[in-house]
């Protein structure tokens, strides 16, 4: 199983095995996944029309098909989060050029929680062109709104699914939940032995030398034969250079499981790279056609301490299950000390919110948040999905929900950042002004490592502020509500001169806002866009209470502290590397990051000198 459950089903999760699905040696299961996994629970499932019969499906593509043409359809398994009836399975062929074949249904009486087996008094012949899909889905019944029967599992890549209403199909929304329960069982007498796969290849974006770069890989056998653990060999290539060979170190099975690794980096020079994953063997016999998936990292070689992780809750006072999500994340910070936390309103078709804003709904909408509770977690993918940064935070079990987060942090560039971020601001309670002022260095080669369209956001929050809450009260305590974006929602360009950037922002505190409990966030990221969810990822992000000192600023390199660097600064630093004495700014004397003032450090500011002096 996928070793990153959603955020929603992770606690809520439960396996269900309907009477012992023995399948014969011809037989396999045909779906996006094929374990017994399935939600369970009144509260857990997905609820649509109600006490209409619903036609609901999915849509088995062309690759996860071409093991099966030519094999015979012979029962259907439906899986139900709670009791509702279901009448009648179906499949439909879909064409490249989006049109419907012939729809071939069989009628049934079925209405269990769980997992329920129809087998087919006619088989269907599975005889497609090489680029059709199959639609296969049921015809269900919701008999109560507050009732969710639908079952949908986060197991191997999500696939959309459909609903049919008037004739029409449309998109079902389970996109962020999971996978639709339900499955073929499909015969024949001729499935291969292996057919070894390998899906989402990940690694850290980002490495510095010398750090190990941690991978994780997907992998299964869809044949009929059995590959025991270290029976199937991968060699692991950087830059197309074999660097390392794994097995799989469990029994694989017909459906995705999770494999990982990590490569050296020692040797590695600064910038970007490619690791490669492919299989090679499998139970001694050479594949002949090895699977292979590829993605880049890069290197660099400076960095700056990480402060904090930003995390970007989407909620609503509307919202039922939004104080699950609120007391997740309260667990994350206590546990964890360094969660700058914005809490992003949004209104509900139940209401207006009292905290929403158009700087909300442009965060919102542009991070594809389209539910609530829902979070983004520094911007990055790979929580519950490869590619969108948005996870659905409706956890029962509080602490069991901010420990997978937590794996999920610890999980994500936790080298040192490419930037540095310190908040100094001052707040006037006669004008009601406040001015903040956000700064730090770069390292030399930011442009190449993060982009020189990379943005700095700067937002205020308020804690303490009371109002309705749905499931939580009359008087419910909403706290890192987003008050404001400084300059712009999606960010602003950061005021440099070369390695170090300043910007500084004047702001009228409105009479509502309690000064005393307005929070300063600020972080650097990829720009905030459209159609870029796998590239929004955040660098470095910081907290400070407004009118809150971070330590003084500083210019990499300038060393007696006046802004100018010079050979006075290379002299001193040379006299300190030698015999650690002088009166310096041992921040800025670190040149390159590393934690330490050596000779490295003194090379190196002699290079920003002759830079700066050309």
């Amino acid at each position: 199983m996928k070793k990153l459950l959603s955020l929603l089903l992770a606690a809520m999760l439960l396996p269900l095995v309907s009477s012992a699905m023995d399948l014969a040696p011809n037989q396999k299961i045909l779906g996006h996944y094929t374990t017994d996994d399935i939600a369970v629970g009144d509260c857990w499932g997905k609820s649509t029309f109600n006490n209409l019969v619903i036609p609901i499906a999915t849509d088995i593509t062309p690759d996860e098909l071409a093991l099966f043409q030519g094999s015979k359809i012979v029962a259907f398994r439906v899986g139900l989060a709670t009791e509702a009836p279901v009448s009648r399975v179906f499949v439909i062929p879909v064409y490249a050029d989006g049109t419907f074949g012939e729809e071939v249904g069989w009628p049934c009486e079925v209405n269990a929680q769980g997992w329920n087996l129809i087998e087919l008094d006619t088989p269907y012949l599975i005889n497609l062109p090489s680029d059709a899909k199959l639609r296969i889905g049921f015809d269900y019944k919701q008999e109560s709104r507050t009732a969710k029967p639908i079952s949908a599992v986060n197991v191997g890549t999500i696939y959309p699914s459909y609903c049919r209403k008037n004739g029409l199909w449309s998109n079902y929304g389970l996109n962020q939940i999971g996978n639709l329960s339900v499955q073929c069982i499909a015969e024949n007498d001729n499935f291969p032995a292996y057919v070894i796969m390998t899906s989402a290849l990940h690694t850290n974006k980002m490495a510095i030398v010398g750090q190990d770069q941690p991978f994780t890989i997907q992998v299964c056998n869809l044949g009929v034969g059995e590959v025991l653990a270290g029976g199937c060999t991968f060699n692991v290539a950087i830059d197309g250079n074999v660097v390392s060979t794994i097995t799989n170190p469990f029994t694989l099975t017909d459906y995705y499981q999770e494999m990982s690794g990590s490569i050296s980096t020692d040797n590695l020079a600064a910038g970007e790279h490619t690791l490669t994953v492919t299989a090679v063997t499998v139970n001694g016999e050479t594949i002949e056609y090895p699977p292979t998936l590829s993605c880049t990292f890069t290197i660099y070689d400076h960095g700056f301490v990480r402060h904090m992780r930003l995390v970007e809750q989407f909620t609503s006072v509307w919202c039922t299950h939004c104080p699950k999500g609120t007391a997740m994340l309260k667990a994350l910070s206590d546990m964890r000390g360094d969660i700058a936390w914005v809490a992003v309103h949004q209104n509900m078709s139940s209401g207006v919110d009292p905290y929403r804003t158009t700087q909300c709904d442009t965060i919102a909408n542009m991070q594809y948040c389209d539910g609530y509770p829902e979070a983004s977690f520094d911007r990055s993918v790979g929580m519950s999905s490869a590619t969108s940064v948005i996870n659905i935070i409706s956890y029962t079990n509080a602490q069991g929900g901010a420990n997978e987060v937590n794996d999920f942090l610890n999980s994500i560039e936790n080298g040192p950042a490419r930037s540095d971020v310190k908040i100094n601001s001052t707040y006037d309670p006669e004008t009601r002004k406040a001015v903040i002022t956000v700064e730090g260095g770069l390292v030399p080669d930011f442009d190449t490592q993060m982009g020189a369209d990379s943005k700095l956001t700067v937002y205020i929050t308020e804690d303490h502020l009371f109002s309705y809450q749905t499931s939580g009260g009359d008087n419910y305590e909403h706290n890192c509500v987003l008050r404001l974006a400084l300059g712009s929602a999606r960010g602003v360009n950061m005021n440099r001169d070369g390695d170090y950037y300043k910007n500084e922002f004047t702001v009228d505190i409105p009479d509502a806002w309690v000064a005393d409990n307005l929070n300063v966030v600020a972080f650097i990221s990829r720009p905030l866009r459209y159609n870029a969810s796998t590239d929004l990822y955040v660098d470095n992000a910081n907290k400070r209470k407004l009118g809150e000192y971070d330590a003084p600023a500083f210019i990499p390199g300038d060393v007696d502290g006046n802004g100018i660097i010079n050979v006075t600064d290379i002299t001193l630093l040379i006299n300190y590397a030698m015999n650690e004495s002088g009166d310096i700014n041992l921040d800025a004397a670190d040149v390159n990051g590393d934690g330490f003032i050596n000779v490295t450090d003194v090379t190196e500011l002699i290079q920003i000198a002759i830079n700066s002096a050309n």
